[in-house]
């Protein structure tokens, strides 16, 4: 797993990126039952092993940066969290009904090897959900490894999956004229100068802390951050952004599957 990776907290967020975060757990749910077991790899701050454990869901929340989940055991008063390698699982063999797995693939380098330990974990008919955003609508953050073209993730998932179904999530057009003026104006030119003269590394490293300090305090107030997580579980289902079958690749921002593996037999 790559280090340092950085998680999105939409905890009391308003922006069409943090409504999209949470309608992607909303729709894992609609595919899950109440008492499965399911691994939330790359589980970050917290909010969707959250709104899964409200669900009726037996938890494991994973991620592999140890801030993210001490912030998780608080915000969650749950105490099934572990420190993992999402290519390197510390489970065994079928100890998942289910495995959550949302904007974590462009971590990793090998996303057949990540795929793989996600097959590994699941139970025969147990179901895999996974997202990754479309590398057309992207500012290429240092963290993403890897990205991916809607055809060329799809048919991954579907190389290590007898059986996947194609869901994405669209932005609208001003979402997008948004994303430009923050992107390309303001910070890909801002990175770009200080790239230029030899301190990209040092650049990584400022992210990194400013990522922390924003995490810590967005959640720093758990309990309105725990009312927050009982207002958008119940809240309805936001239309512009929520998860539907793939219709076609324009506007598409985010790929999001459904895949299952196979029952012995």
């Amino acid at each position: 797993m790559h280090e340092g990776i950085e998680h999105h907290n939409p905890i009391g967020k308003t922006d069409y990126l943090s409504i999209q975060h949470i309608e992607r757990y909303r729709f894992a749910i609609s595919k899950l039952s109440p008492g499965m077991r399911v691994l939330d790899i790359a589980s970050g701050a917290g909010y969707g092993t959250a709104m899964l454990l409200k669900y009726g869901c037996k938890v494991v929340g994973a991620d592999y940066d140890e801030t993210l989940l001490e912030n998780a055991l608080r915000l969650c008063d749950y105490k099934d969290f572990i420190k993992a390698d999402a290519l390197d699982l510390p489970f065994d063999d079928a100890s998942f009904d289910a495995v959550v797995s949302f904007e974590t693939i462009e971590h990793v380098e090998d996303g057949r090897q990540f795929l793989s330990e996600m097959y590994r974990v699941l139970r025969p008919g147990g179901i895999f959900i996974c997202s990754t955003p479309n590398i057309k609508y992207t500012a290429h953050p240092p963290f993403h490894v890897k990205e991916y073209e809607p055809d060329e993730f799809y048919n991954l998932v579907e190389h290590s999956f007898s059986h996947i179904e194609r869901y994405g999530q669209y932005f609208k057009l001003v979402d997008r004229a948004v994303d430009l003026c923050k992107w390309h104006v303001r910070s890909i030119l801002a990175r770009s100068v200080l790239e230029k003269i030899g301190i990209k590394k040092i650049l990584k490293s400022i992210l990194q802390r400013n990522r922390m300090v924003s995490v810590d305090s967005q959640i720093q107030d758990i309990h309105s951050a725990k009312l927050w997580i009982n207002h958008v579980f119940e809240s309805k289902t936001n239309k512009n952004y929520k998860v539907k079958p793939v219709e076609d690749s324009k506007w598409l921002r985010i790929m999001v599957t459904v895949a299952t593996k196979e029952k012995k037999g």
